[in-house]
């Protein structure tokens, strides 16, 4: 376990300027979002130093007995190592010695309320942040611990009051940034990003987490114009920084995932053929654009078969609606919005074979997306069963989700034999207005997984 010296590759005597200086250069090899734990200890180590009187208290630390340094140390590596509950007794034999060690309580108040505790962290917190007005570092303990708790308006007040003393700490703009999204407030979440900007524009320090954020704003917002203009200014930045291209391509990649989850097929693979340029043997980012490259093809396809009018439309929904399906095998809902579509096709098979014949000859990836039920429909021999087939599946589904199946006009009998089938629910296309008056289509906002 490195000292805080160490961690931040500084000498003892070191001026605050150089403290600062290390904690940026640090930030930017080791990012938080890519390096969360090497982030975290850089963290701590530069809030315990950039303040003099936490700093003072640390240097003090070889001069405890042998006994107390030992469990000071040991209760310090026990909460890097998960070890909360054997940091939390380590570290209050050493309270009980020094009981005004705030530099102990608060590493005290971490360990409580990473086990869960996080009524006496508050407390802790809230005690260090009232003796030691001016240390950011407490009100950046005091402020995660509300968030914590849910109290996001709370936490935004210490933030702020955090940022007013250190507008260079990176851990108080994410802390705030994540308040502001967790309470929906997505005009303040903008505008604080874009304040961390300024301020790091005019300081001088790395930004691309930021940019991040701000990208993914835009995706939140729909604002894909502006996504592009900030795409842009971010690949600029990581073309200037040859020395941050590994974390510049990751954060690239990790982008265009989220692109293309809003379904920004063109943006996506333009993102992810950036982070490729900038880091081509990357695996992770190899993983990533293939599979962007696949499922574009798929989609790309899926565009086309939505402008074929000699097609169903209800097989570009069923397909689409395939893609989209959330990713728990299991998911009762799921399988049976597929029943709907599958039993559409059923019901009126001798129709819809011409249809999936066509689909098989020129939509080829659409038609092995679900290869084993068009297979079957075409399989003339396979009619009676699959009729048989639906029925049960009809029975099971009705039992098990009876209000997904409630008649229409008051019909009491929907099944197969005494009458043609019918869908119990209104039939809302991919591209129809979303019902929930939206204004956007119904693909893009309730028919999202």
């Amino acid at each position: 376990m490195k000292d805080y010296y160490s961690t931040l590759n500084i000498a003892r005597n070191a001026a605050v300027s150089e403290i600062k200086k290390a904690y940026f250069t640090l930030v930017r090899r080791f990012p938080p979002d890519r390096h969360p734990e090497d982030f975290m200890k850089i963290r701590e180590a530069y809030e315990v130093l950039i303040d003099e009187n936490t700093r003072q208290q640390y240097d003090l630390v070889d001069s405890m007995p042998e006994v107390v340094k030992l469990y000071y140390n040991e209760g310090r590596k026990a909460l890097e190592e998960g070890a909360e509950k054997k940091a939390i007794d380590l570290l209050e034999q050493v309270i009980k010695a020094y009981p005004q060690f705030s530099v102990v309580n608060s590493l005290l108040g971490d360990a409580y309320l990473k086990n869960g505790n996080s009524v006496k962290a508050i407390r802790i917190f809230e005690r260090l942040a009232a003796k030691e007005r001016n240390n950011a570092g407490f009100l950046r303990r005091l402020a995660h611990a509300y968030a914590e708790r849910g109290w996001h308006l709370k936490a935004i007040e210490q933030y702020r009051r955090a940022l007013s003393l250190d507008e260079d700490n990176i851990s108080l703009w994410l802390g705030l940034i994540s308040c502001y999204h967790a309470d929906g407030d997505f005009t303040q979440l903008q505008k604080t990003v874009w304040e961390g900007l300024e301020v790091s524009n005019r300081k001088g320090w790395d930004n691309l987490e930021l940019y991040y954020h701000i990208i993914q704003i835009d995706i939140m917002t729909h604002d894909h114009s502006n996504m592009k203009k900030h795409l842009q200014e971010m690949k600029e930045k990581a073309a200037e920084k040859e020395e941050e291209r590994a974390n510049a391509a990751w954060f690239l990649a990790e982008l265009s995932k989220k692109i293309h989850r809003a379904g920004l097929l063109e943006e996506s693979a333009a993102t992810i053929e950036i982070a490729f340029a900038l880091e081509p043997d990357d695996e992770e980012i190899q993983i990533i654009k293939k599979e962007i490259d696949s499922e574009n093809s798929i989609l790309l396809e899926l565009k086309e078969l939505e402008e074929d009018t000699s097609i169903d439309s209800s097989l570009a929904e069923m397909l689409d609606c395939e893609l989209h399906l959330c990713d728990d095998k299991d998911c009762l809902e799921c399988k049976i919005t597929q029943f709907f579509f599958e039993m559409d096709v059923i019901v009126e098979i001798e129709q819809f074979r011409k249809d999936i014949l066509r689909l098989k000859n020129f939509y080829p990836e659409l038609y092995n997306l679900k290869k084993e039920f068009f297979d079957n429909v075409l399989n003339r021999k396979k009619e009676e069963y699959l009729i048989a087939t639906y029925r049960k599946k009809f029975n099971k589904y009705e039992k098990l989700c009876p209000e997904r199946f409630q008649p229409e006009d008051d019909e009491e009998d929907y099944q197969l034999q005494t009458q043609p089938y019918r869908r119990p629910e209104p039939k809302v296309g991919r591209n129809d207005p979303c019902p929930c008056g939206s204004g956007k289509k119904y693909k893009k906002c309730c028919g999202r997984s």
